[in-house]
């Protein structure tokens, strides 16, 4: 298979030798863990326990609430101290009880209860952005798949979760790519990964053999690319593996594609094949400041605190703790904070290590922000419009399909810190979108309610009349015929006719918030759109009715 190139990228350090030395290893188990209710992309989970409920380490504790979210299970045995808005606390009792879920057999198995248990076991996207996994696998229903492709680049410096859990569970990994290309109903499996991971390559291609012979589902290519970053970008490695292009604000299932990295395959393995929920991660505890790096199997809910203690960090050493890598990692202001699903490594760097940024200096127009873009954007331009707020030229420059890598923040010779202007325009954006939606749905449930008091309005006239008819028929004459009032006709034109614009509106709403957000599932609206269509149709039908009431009555 050729290799391709995506444009841009950069060459930082990679300082990964401090973490992947020494072999994955387990932390201890926590005393307390503090489990946010939002851990993923999505709506946050919903308590199902109560405080001093005993619990076992997979015992479910928050529900997902709606479509797109996620369970959270205990990672501990214990007991629930606490439970707030946004977390669920538990007191361990150091035992490790676990509740497990039944074994599947992903071969044989249907596959309403494989998506059943990716749903009931929490498993979410571990590369980043956290999107619940059954959702995900069921993206075939909307569109063709025919690669899934398993991210292993780990690009980011520092980084080597990855490269660790291939290291170890690689059979696992592959079998759990099968498991998900089964789901998505891929026939090609394709494995990118940087040609800086030669222990995690001959892992993987030991088993690529093994693989062939015993007929797999779908086929397995190990592909070897060059170190640089950010190749481990969905985008970006698409387009080295297989020379596609995602569209401007698609996604890679619009081309055939769908992603997994190596921690989600063996997770969903594990929730399928073991019954484990999602309640533990591989994470890189590395850094200058830190006396035992390395990769930790480490308990989600754990103090980031309690857990730099047990690798040993040097407090006076110590300047700043990242969350993630160097490029897109966030700066944690307290380490009273806990490990989530979504978190792959926690740098403790020396100031020496990663020193603070200098002080920002005007844009001097060289260009060298352009020419590391992986999107191939216009940064400089997206600058200046991000400090003008204007918005509309932003959206018409593509700010959203910027993954905010850093690589144009790393080259600017101004230091100016261009990924922090792009990210708050782009939430400025997304609020801005938001408070329209609200606005539209707002309106459209005005006019929804308008439709139908006109509706029952016209319906009440509808009735009245149809008495009076019938009193006027009984006074009659007894062999004369009488037509239904015209005015009964009238009003279930007029009640008709709403249930049109009703139908209408409903439709244009939907079809405004899908275009604006493809990732988004809007139940409210659909749920709007069902009603105003059964309204409708009862409106038809009672017309229906009269009119051939009315016919009847006419004829001789």
């Amino acid at each position: 298979m050729p290799a391709y190139e995506f444009p841009g990228g950069i060459y930082p350090p990679e300082r990964k030798e401090r973490s992947n030395q020494a072999p994955l290893r387990t932390a201890p188990l926590p005393k307390v863990v503090t489990l946010p209710l939002s851990q993923h992309t999505g709506k946050a989970a919903l308590p199902c326990v109560n405080v001093g409920d005993a619990v076992k380490t997979g015992t479910l504790v928050a529900r997902r609430d709606g479509m797109v979210s996620a369970n959270v299970h205990a990672s501990i045995s214990g007991t629930v101290i606490e439970i707030t808005y946004s977390v669920i606390i538990i007191q361990g009792d150091g035992e490790d009880r676990w509740a497990t879920l039944p074994p599947l057999d992903w071969r044989t198995a249907e596959r309403a209860a494989l998506l059943e248990r990716l749903d009931d076991s929490g498993l979410i996207g571990l590369g980043g952005a956290g999107f619940p996994a059954y959702i995900k696998a069921q993206v075939n229903e909307h569109h063709a798949i025919d690669t899934l492709v398993v991210n292993a680049a780990e690009c980011e410096p520092y980084i080597t979760a990855d490269d660790l859990t291939l290291r170890h569970y690689a059979a696992d990994v592959l079998e759990g790519a099968q498991l998900l290309a089964r789901l998505c109903g891929a026939a090609h499996i394709i494995v990118g990964v940087e040609d800086n991971k030669l222990e995690a390559i001959q892992a993987l291609q030991a088993l690529l053999t093994v693989i062939a012979d015993s007929e797999p589902l779908a086929s397995v290519t190990l592909k070897i690319i060059e170190t640089r970053y950010p190749s481990g970008g969905e985008r970006q490695l698409i387009k080295k593996l297989l020379n596609r292009e995602v569209p401007s604000g698609g996604l890679p299932a619009d081309i055939g594609v769908l992603c997994h990295n190596p921690g989600t395959l063996l997770a969903a393995l594990q929730a399928v094949r073991d019954g484990l929920p999602l309640v533990a991660r591989v994470v890189t505890l590395t850094g200058d400041a830190i006396t035992q790096p390395g990769n930790y199997w480490v308990r989600v809910g754990t103090s980031v605190d309690a857990l730099l203690a047990q690798v040993g960090v040097d407090d006076e050493q110590l300047h700043q703790v990242v969350v993630g890598g160097p490029m897109m990692g966030t700066p944690l202001t307290s380490l009273d904070t806990p490990v989530t699903k979504t978190t792959n490594c926690l740098i403790a760097a020396t100031k020496e290590e990663l020193p603070p940024a200098p002080a920002e200096a005007p844009c001097i127009r060289c260009g060298a922000c352009e020419s590391v873009c992986p999107a191939q954007l216009l940064p400089q331009q997206l600058h200046w419009y991000a400090r003008a707020e204007n918005d509309a030229a932003l959206e018409a420059h593509h700010l959203f399909d910027c993954i905010e890598c850093g690589a144009c923040s790393y080259v600017c010779p101004s230091a100016i810190p261009l990924v922090q202007d792009y990210r708050s325009s782009k939430q400025r954006i997304r609020h801005k979108r938001i408070e329209t939606a609200k606005a539209e749905h707002a309106k459209h449930r005005f006019e929804f309610r308008q439709a139908r008091l006109a509706r029952e309005e016209a319906e009440k006239k509808a009735r009245r009349q149809a008495r009076l008819a019938q009193q006027q028929s009984a006074s009659s004459d007894a062999t004369g015929t009488q037509a239904a009032p015209a005015g009964d006709l009238r009003s279930l034109r007029i009640a008709q006719t709403a249930a049109k614009a009703a139908v209408r509106k409903a439709e244009k709403v939907l079809a405004r918030a899908a275009a604006q957000d493809p990732q988004q599932h809007h139940d409210d609206l659909e749920t709007q759109l069902a009603t105003a269509q059964e309204n409708l149709k009862a409106a038809e039908a009672r017309l229906a009715e009269a009119r051939a009431a009315s016919e009847q009555k006419e004829a001789p």
